[in-house]
């Protein structure tokens, strides 16, 4: 028979393995399936199927012999396969069984396809989905499809939340519907002219549902299906209203939201980053105090206090009707109530000022769900000499919108818990002989089947569709192992997709049933909308563009066309505004860069480290020398890789650490050869990087403290490394400098 195998079957470029049609038993192989699985021709005739699969994840005896059994009954079968080869390596696997007949002998025959390279596509299409998704909802512009009749097809969140529309209030509306009447014809315009051109600009006011029009700038782009049939128009909507008034404090204002936004997002209690808040604002307000307070009846509490002022310290307590913040919480007031000097503002005589003695005070009211839960206040006992600027007056106002806001979550979320204490999924148990002992509403209602006529009943005589399933395999396997497990299952009979959790004790098992019909179709939509989302990221991206050279070419003209006339300070905010504008483009640019590293990256090739290195240090050359760095590299091995991904890796985090050690930092690279491949380390004897932030730095856009860079280089770094399926992380003491590592898989073969 191994002659008869390897004769007949050696040539065709896939396993080949034969099976005893009434045992199941491995008669034969193919030289195919033993470099596919690492195991002798001998030892696989010796093996089980359950001995070389993923038990763990639902390959079993049961479903292979199952699949078998069908084959040799004369129903073939096709599937997939999770198979464990000698050296431990999981693989995907495409299986074909159809009964043969050899030399006068029936067998099962198997022909066995290594598809783990598909698997691992359809996985990186459902991140890079995500990533697509991700992108377009967190834009600040407002982005929209409109189908060639005018209509709206898609939006972002942010048109919804800017028109005051609900999703299925935009759904199908006309876009003109969107704009004041006077306008319409304009808007009507540009689309036709988009729509024969290619692209096209225009700028009208957006109409909101309460009457309120928003200056906007809108681009646009055609959009084309797979066949190159016009499909409508793609584009961004930019509120230009606050353009002038941002360019006159954009250093300030950039640097307190940043704060916020970075404090906002980082992993900590809500209490750590009120404080971190307060500190940075005492310092933004330039006063000696910030706190966040509650309000209980007639009893305001200092939650979180920061500064030396012991009467305003965590938990000190005082009548609210002696209180600065009982004018702060008055339902007359539309923004923050500021204080530069209250002995010459009337406040001599005030219970608070006769209380506190606060000079100056800046403070907003908390609320959750329309009710008054506390103020944010920043305050000092010296007046200010004076006004508080409209952005630190925006910077409180922001500070506490952001404070109700999850103050509201954390209550929401409370309710929630609540709620689903009273909710269960599909629930049931059975005892060590799988009779069934508990059956509750969730599943009788999605079986059909109530309670009082399956309890005390055998689960597979109830169930016989049930029998010989993974439902089945992973029952058993869990009440011998006693270790919980959980398997997904198609119920044919009721026609949904279900996630079994299963918990075995010694009397049996507990299962939890949840319905995931919704996810597998999602799932199964993935790769199809996929290649459709990619083109949206590219035309939105190039689409940015456009913009940004606007705004710069405006600025410039201003400044070509009042060159003569400029002091200083002018000068200064031109300058803020352009700077502004190219680290936008450059956020733009990394973010191709982001998305193209799996798509347009090059095969993994023999590629000699030491020559990238090379080509890195030339790049760098001029910054080493600006900054009087210095660049040591041990011996570099050579492996498979990409190499412009790895020069651009290199290039990322040497480039990184040359920036943040600061002027005569030591560079050192080194190379370490580990089980599957190579550990690279990257390492600086600069500042360090601080414990609170070494979570986030791969994270898009996290700079990391106070650099110009874009925030995409490390997370372009993680992306490349994870392509060469390896890892990447830091190790970092303040004052002790840097290191980063990764680890590149080694294909390579001497």
């Amino acid at each position: 028979m191994k002659q008869t195998v390897s004769t007949v079957f050696d040539d065709l470029g896939v396993g080949i393995m034969l099976h005893d049609p009434e045992t199941g038993e491995i008669v034969g192989v193919n030289d195919r399936l033993t470099e596919l699985y690492g195991y002798s021709a001998a030892e696989l005739r010796e093996m089980d199927v359950h001995e070389y699969s993923a038990v763990d994840e639902g390959h079993t005896q049961v479903e292979a012999e199952k699949r078998i059994l069908a084959a040799a009954d004369g129903d073939p079968q096709e599937f997939e396969w999770r198979a464990e080869r000698a050296d431990g390596e999981r693989i995907w696997v495409n299986v074909r069984t159809t009964l043969t007949t050899l030399d006068g002998e029936a067998y099962v025959i198997a022909k066995i396809k290594d598809i783990s390279n598909r698997k691992q596509q359809q996985e990186d299409l459902e991140a890079e989905r995500g990533f697509i998704e991700q992108s377009l909802q967190t834009l600040n512009d407002a982005f929209y499809l409109l189908n060639t009749d005018g209509t709206l097809q898609r939006w972002n969140q942010t048109l919804s939340e800017r028109t005051g529309y609900s999703d299925a209030e935009l759904d199908g509306m006309q876009a003109l519907e969107l704009f004041p009447d006077d306008h319409q014809a304009a808007i009507s315009k540009a689309i036709t002219e988009v729509l024969d051109t290619g692209s096209g600009i225009v700028e009208a006011p957006l109409l909101t549902k309460d009457g309120e029009e928003i200056p906007h700038e809108f681009s646009g782009t055609t959009l084309t299906d797979d066949d190159g049939g016009l499909r409508g128009v793609i584009g961004i909507g930019r509120d230009i209203s606050e353009r002038q008034e941002q360019l006159n404090q954009l250093e300030k204002q950039e640097k307190a939201f940043r704060k916020l936004h970075q404090t906002a997002s980082k992993s900590a209690s809500f209490e750590e980053k009120i404080a971190d808040l307060l500190a940075f604002g005492r310092e933004f307000m330039d006063v000696e105090q910030g706190f966040l307070t509650s309000i209980d009846g007639d009893t305001q509490r200092i939650v979180v206090g920061v500064g030396p002022n012991e009467q305003l310290s965590d938990g000190a307590e005082a009548p609210f009707s002696e209180s600065y913040c009982r004018h702060t919480v008055d339902p007359d007031r539309s923004g923050p109530l500021t204080v530069m000097n209250a002995a010459e503002e009337g406040w001599k005589d005030d219970p608070a000022y006769e209380r506190f003695g606060l000079a100056c005070y800046a403070g907003s009211e908390i609320t959750v769900e329309g009710e008054t839960m506390g103020t944010i206040c920043f305050a000092d006992r010296n007046p200010v000499d004076k006004e508080f600027t409209e952005i630190q007056e925006t910077f409180v106002e922001l500070l506490t919108e952001w404070a109700s806001y999850e103050l509201e979550r954390a209550e929401r979320e409370k309710k929630y818990r609540r709620l689903t204490e009273r909710i269960s999924d599909a629930y049931y148990a059975v005892d060590t002989e799988f009779t069934v002992t508990y059956w509750n509403d969730v599943v009788a209602e999605r079986v059909g089947v109530p309670a009082d006529e399956v309890l005390g009943e055998n689960l597979w005589e109830h169930f016989p569709e049930l029998e010989d399933t993974v439902v089945e395999a992973q029952f058993r396997e869990a009440m011998d192992t006693q270790e919980p497990t959980s398997c997904e299952f198609h119920y044919d009979k009721h026609d949904y997709w279900t996630q079994l959790q299963i918990y075995p004790d010694e009397d049996g098992l507990a299962v939890i049933s949840k319905d995931i019909t919704d996810r597998k179709e999602y799932e199964s939509q993935l790769e199809r909308s996929n290649e459709r989302l990619q083109e949206f990221a590219y035309i939105l991206s190039h689409d940015l563009q456009e913009p940004l050279r606007m705004v710069s070419s405006y600025v410039c003209l201003l400044e070509e066309e009042f060159e003569d006339h400029l002091d200083e300070e002018t000068q200064q905010y031109i300058d803020f505004a352009v700077d502004g504008a190219e680290r936008m483009r450059g956020m733009i640019d990394g973010l191709l860069l982001y998305s193209r590293v799996e798509t347009e990256g090059d095969e993994r090739a023999k590629t000699n480290v030491d020559g990238v290195l090379d080509a890195v240090e030339t790049d760098l050359e001029l910054k080493l020398d600006e900054t009087e760095a210095n660049l040591i590299v041990d011996t570099m091995p050579t492996l498979q890789a990409d190499e412009d991904q790895l020069v651009q890796l290199f290039q990322n985090l040497i480039k990184n650490a040359v920036e943040h050690g600061g002027r005569g930092t030591t560079v050192e690279v080194s190379s370490t050869e580990v089980d599957d491949g190579h550990r690279f380390a990257v390492s600086d004897d600069g500042p360090g990087i601080p414990p609170d932030q070494q979570d986030d730095i791969f994270r898009l856009f996290d700079k990391g403290g106070d650099s110009d860079g874009t925030g995409i280089g490390l997370a372009i770094c993680e992306r490349i490394v994870n392509r060469h399926n390896g890892d990447i992380w830091v190790e970092s003491e303040p004052g002790e400098g840097t290191t980063f590592y990764f680890t590149i898989e080694d294909e390579y073969d001497d």
